[in-house]
């Protein structure tokens, strides 16, 4: 019996998959799937939570409805933790608390001083390391503002703290109320934080923290975590 040619290749497509495709075939459906359905956990600290989530996920959640996504807010050490326990695929953190986790810087945020609106600096407008010895401070604990601990050891400050304050909008209100001078991201206020009756100082010397995104391994994420850490690129480069 002779095929004619297009009954060979009608015959030729209902043949079985050779079994050597099968693996990169499965991958390939398992990542078409993974795009449009699962759950994406992610760990990030106060300001990253107040001023990016709320622009950065619904965006996400408009282009993969069918991504759970879930939030875990926490100081530095907490997502450090849930990233190397599961807990969350991926975290936002500064670099100085990324130590050995697999991390991918997004956006420089300046550090800068808050003061009471009585407080008068020696030049309007900003402060420097030299007039924060002796003051007063509203400060976080010490596994929320890494980066804070680390210029006042750079510039040998020791300050006196009355207030201890998790999060960013308490120490605003402290300040506010004349509980001392705070350093904090310039986040907060970029993004549209309101002062709330304090006066915003740049810093001199002039210091920063790193802000981006820390995983296991970038290249196991997931294929929604990975989609979401585009997403987050695209959206610091218009900050």
């Amino acid at each position: 019996m002779r095929f004619l040619p297009w009954r060979r290749n009608a015959v030729s497509h209902c043949l079985p998959v050779p079994k050597v495709a099968l693996p990169s075939l499965d991958q390939s459906i398992a990542q078409i799937n993974g795009m449009h359905k699962g759950v994406l956990r992610l760990g990030v600290f106060n300001s990253a939570c107040v001023t990016w989530l709320p622009q950065l996920v619904p965006q996400f959640q408009l282009d993969f409805p069918g991504i759970d996504v879930q939030i875990y807010q926490g100081s530095y050490a907490d997502i450090c933790a849930w990233v190397k326990n599961g807990t969350a695929e991926i975290g936002f953190l500064s670099n100085s608390s990324a130590l050995d986790l697999d991390f991918e810087p997004l956006y420089d945020d300046e550090l800068v001083c808050i003061a009471p609106a009585s407080y008068r600096p020696a030049r309007p407008g900003c402060v420097s390391a030299e007039e924060l010895r002796g003051q007063p401070f509203v400060s976080q604990q010490s596994d929320v503002d890494a980066d804070i601990q680390s210029y006042f050891k750079k510039n040998d400050l020791h300050v006196s703290s009355r207030c201890y304050i998790v999060d960013d909008q308490s120490m605003i209100a402290m300040v506010a109320c004349g509980q001392g001078l705070a350093l904090m991201p310039e986040l907060m206020f970029k993004e549209g934080a309101a002062s709330a009756g304090c006066q915003v100082l740049q810093l001199e010397p002039a210091a920063k923290r790193t802000i981006g995104l820390a995983c296991l391994s970038r290249t196991a994420l997931s294929p929604a975590a990975r989609e979401f850490v585009e997403h987050a690129r695209a959206f610091a480069r218009k900050r």
